[in-house]
Parts: structure tokens; C-alpha cells; sequence
């Protein structure tokens, strides 16, 4: 029940990451537009697409590199935070920020559920060995 609890956030937010990474680096139209509409240059959504696999990979198999997988929560949490405050800025509505406030509480959620499956030191993945 431990693994559940720890697998099912975290393997929902590397599918979600990784599906948005993929959008981003094929320049997919919906995330083109919104990049252009909170005025990024168009190759920003090709660095994040890259760093979105690299995370949701990360995420998956990232056991054997615990320090890595820890950034790749900062990562993600940093470019949902970032895409909320842009959204904010430029005076969208709530609903055109809540994909990026739901994959931001999901971030919150997998974390908390990496640090708790990995507390007891049991698992290569454990932050004390870091």
C-alpha cells in the first residue's frame, strides 16, 4: 500500500511532465501560442520541453540518483510556479492558469509521497544518503 500511495502521484506526474515536455519540444500549437501569449521567444518551449523529459525520466528511474531526483522535483516546481506568476501577470483568468496549478498541488503531492516511501532508509532512493 506504501508503493501505491508513492507510485501513483509520482508516476501521474511523470506521465503529465512528460506528455507537456513532449508538446513542448515537437513546438505543439497549444503550447506555442501560450508562450507567445505571455511573451517568451518560441525556443524557450524547446529548453523546457527537454528539461521536462530529463524530469519525468527522473522521476521513474532516477532511484539510483537521489540528489538528481530532488532537483528534478525543484525543477518542476519552479517552471509550474513560474508558468502561474506569468499567467497571473498577464491578466489571465483562473481557468487558463489551472493546468499549471494542478500539475504544481500534483508536484506537492508526489514529493511529499517521495519523502515519506523513502524515510526509512530503506530504499537506494533514501535523501539521508545523499
Amino acid at each position: 500500500m506504501k508503493k501505491l500511495r508513492y507510485w501513483i502521484p509520482t508516476g501521474l506526474l511523470a506521465a503529465m511532465i512528460f506528455i507537456s515536455g513532449l508538446a513542448n519540444v515537437t513546438h505543439q500549437p497549444i503550447p506555442m501560442q501560450a508562450a507567445a501569449h505571455l511573451g517568451y521567444p518560441a525556443y524557450i518551449a524547446t529548453e523546457l520541453g527537454i528539461w521536462k523529459l530529463l524530469a519525468a525520466v527522473t522521476f521513474v528511474f532516477g532511484a539510483r540518483w537521489p540528489r538528481l531526483k530532488e532537483w528534478a522535483f525543484a525543477g518542476v516546481f519552479f517552471n509550474l510556479s513560474g508558468a502561474l506568476v506569468a499567467h497571473a501577470a498577464s491578466g489571465d483568468a483562473l481557468a487558463e492558469s489551472a493546468p499549471a496549478g494542478v500539475l504544481l498541488l500534483l508536484t506537492g503531492i508526489a514529493y511529499v509521497a517521495h519523502r515519506r516511501f523513502h524515510a526509512d532508509g530503506s530504499s537506494r532512493d533514501s535523501p539521508s544518503r545523499g
